[in-house]
């Protein structure tokens, strides 16, 4: 009805509102070239223009697209996406050339060779794209975890129905090597493979801005037909596509023009309900908005973007990935181990000790794979249990940290969440007294010190810490679970 409206009364209409403003933009001959521009409504975003022929297209595009742009944006607000041009059938007269009689025969000569060699090379542009995917990254290869779990979820989620709008659009963050890659890829194996008729673009997000950029460059250059070939592809690839999954889009904090393009690219996948999945290296809180017209700062280590679209980012389904918990290290351990020949009876025991040390990132723990498969390779060295300790272990600097009772009484009480001071208390319940023969245990394991001295540290005497010490290692005999968790603590401090 809105359309309708618009069109009964055009001099109403927000249209009129903006051709009135386009011409207080532009010379004389400007104006008069807007005489023969039409309009054909407003549809899913889109202003609907007409023009009698190519060549009048190509003149608006290259010298009042931006204008256009501008003024649609501030009178049709937030819904404006873009605008489209359609030629009409009919074939302009001889005469209509001679009245814009301005333009330079040359441009226009070239213009037309331009349009014709982009008509050809349009003509070949393929259907669809081969997606840029690497093998390894599926769904099957991803190690879930408490650190990745709701992120894998979401990312699952979409893959059974792409394009619902309670996960639309979907925006996956955290720092690098923690997976974000992994599952946007994960999403559009898993769609080529259950819904092949799907179009689906995974781009870069400096894959998108060059291919924005591109289109800049050549209408600086003046290459009209180029200009036509890059918006086509442009189109072709972005607006037309089923699923859209960009990666790392704080890469275009410099690319204001490049951000506005995105945000009406967003507005118009989700208004069509199209499926659109965004990552970046940090949640939408964390970046800078920028208010109109500002220019981020240069060298600025903080993330910035402007607010046309981080406002879409702030309202989407935002899912974190953490740093990996331990469990999810010990798994992602066995799994990256899987080809590196350590002696099998100590396999379980070798991922368990190196998943003690906490890892920033996968990338890091993959690096400590190859780092221990290149020490089997090149030194000859056995991967048994006791070698990966020495070589894990050894000091960097080249001097030894020696652990202390108070470091294992601070280990030891951490583990088991209480504070160290009470382990040198009276109380001896088992919430306290547990820790504390395990500490006891722990210090006459790793340390040199006599038990007298070890005694007067938990304020014992002598004989309380052979008790104790024999106390556990009945326990630790019975119990499976408390022995593993004393394991897990001693390689703790080893490491």
């Amino acid at each position: 009805m809105d359309n309708i409206a618009y069109l009964l009364d055009e001099n109403g209409s927000p249209w009129a509102r903006a051709l009135a403003l386009v011409r207080e933009e532009c010379s004389d001959f400007g104006a008069a070239f807007f005489d023969a521009v039409g309009y054909d409504g407003f549809f899913e975003g889109y202003v609907c223009l007409t023009v009698p022929d190519t060549f009048r297209e190509t003149w608006l595009n290259s010298h009042y697209g931006a204008l256009l742009r501008k003024t649609f944006a501030s009178v049709y607000g937030s819904d404006f996406v873009d605008y489209k041009v359609r030629v009409l059938d009919e074939k302009p007269a001889q005469p209509v050339v001679q009245k814009y009689s301005q333009v330079p025969r040359e441009v226009e000569c070239q213009i037309r060779k331009s349009l014709a060699q982009a008509a050809v090379a349009q003509s070949q542009v393929p259907a669809s794209e081969k997606l840029n995917l690497y093998e390894k990254y599926t769904f099957d290869n991803f190690i879930e975890g408490e650190c990745n779990f709701t992120a894998l979820k979401a990312c699952q989620t979409i893959v059974e129905h792409p394009g619902d709008s309670a996960m639309n659009l979907l925006l996956v963050y955290g720092a690098p090597g923690l997976g974000k890659t992994h599952l946007l890829q994960s999403i559009a194996a898993s769609l080529q493979q259950s819904r092949p008729g799907l179009r689906i673009v995974y781009r870069q997000a400096y894959d998108f801005l060059r291919d924005f950029a591109a289109i800049g460059h050549a209408s600086k250059a003046k290459d009209w037909g180029r200009v036509n070939q890059l918006k086509q592809e442009f189109s072709d690839r972005y607006e037309r596509c089923d699923v859209l999954l960009m990666d790392d889009i704080q890469l275009l904090k410099r690319g204001l023009k490049c951000q506005a393009r995105l945000s009406m690219l967003i507005k118009y996948m989700s208004r069509m309900g199209r499926q659109i999945v965004l990552s970046s290296d940090c949640p939408p809180s964390k970046f800078k908005k920028l208010s109109q017209g500002e220019q981020p700062e240069k060298n600025s280590p903080s993330h910035e973007l402007t607010a046309d679209l981080l406002n879409p980012l702030e309202n989407c389904v935002a899912v974190g990935l953490a740093e990996p918990d331990f469990e999810t290290r010990v798994a992602l351990i066995r799994k990256m181990s899987e080809g590196i020949p350590f002696v099998e009876s100590d396999r379980d025991e070798i991922c368990r000790y190196l998943a003690i040390q906490p890892r920033a990132n996968v990338r890091i723990i993959e690096g400590l794979m190859n780092w221990l498969r290149a020490m089997h390779v090149l030194n000859n060295v056995e991967l048994n249990l006791s070698n990966v300790k020495r070589m894990h272990s050894a000091p960097k600097s080249g001097v030894a940290s020696i652990l202390t009772v108070d470091n294992i009484m601070e280990s030891v009480a951490a583990e088991f969440s209480v504070e160290p001071r009470l382990l040198c208390s009276k109380r001896q319940d088992a919430g306290v007294s547990i820790p504390r023969k395990v500490a006891m245990y722990l210090c006459r394991e790793l340390t040199t010190e006599s038990l007298k001295n070890i005694g007067n540290a938990f304020r014992r005497d002598y004989s309380t810490v052979i008790s104790s010490i024999n106390s556990l290692t009945e326990q630790l005999s019975r119990d499976a679970s408390l022995r593993r968790r004393v394991e897990d603590i001693r390689y703790m401090l080893e490491s």
